[in-house]
């Protein structure tokens, strides 16, 4: 069953390495991007929220892919590849942190979507075609989700206190 494209990512590409945001509500990270605002192109809105998000100017370089969601939610998102091109980095109320990152060396609290959209963003710059992903976000994901933070942060606590 296909679903309407509502929103659009954008992986920000360098060699092997990806711009991952962390985001403050809810907390995680991810790639930049939102929601299309109407007829919004995908491409244009992926290129609009990163340079809102981060700060960069970006040239779209290609599709990733679409990624329908399965479980909670019924809709797809529209994933781009792309080169940064100008502006430096900044914080901005949706992305709180930003760095580059490996497939191999995400974060613990990666958003569960995010890893197959950086390996396949990864393969894309490097050539490989377009992809269509069905990613399931249940209840189970949720949960595990969550238990990760709280992993997270009493793994900081502990640390904290040695």
């Amino acid at each position: 069953m296909g679903y309407a494209i509502s929103g659009a990512q954008v992986a920000i590409v360098d060699g092997d390495l990806v711009l991952l945001q962390l985001r403050p509500w809810p907390p995680g990270w991810e790639l930049p991007g939102g929601h299309c605002q109407g007829d919004e192109d995908p491409a244009g809105c992926a290129a609009r929220e990163a340079e809102e998000e981060t700060g960069l100017s970006i040239t779209i370089a290609g599709l990733v892919g679409v990624y329908s969601w399965a479980g909670l939610r019924r809709s797809a998102d529209a994933v781009y590849w792309a080169d940064a091109t100008g502006a430096r980095p900044r914080r901005s109320l949706e992305s709180l942190r930003a760095r580059f990152v490996s497939p191999a060396e995400l974060p613990a609290t990666v958003f569960p979507w995010i890893p197959q959209r950086v390996r396949d963003s990864v393969a894309a710059a490097a050539g490989a075609p377009p992809v269509h992903r069905v990613q399931p976000v249940g209840l189970r994901h949720v949960l595990f989700f969550g238990g990760r933070w709280a992993g997270w942060l009493l793994d900081r606590l502990r640390r904290g206190r040695r």
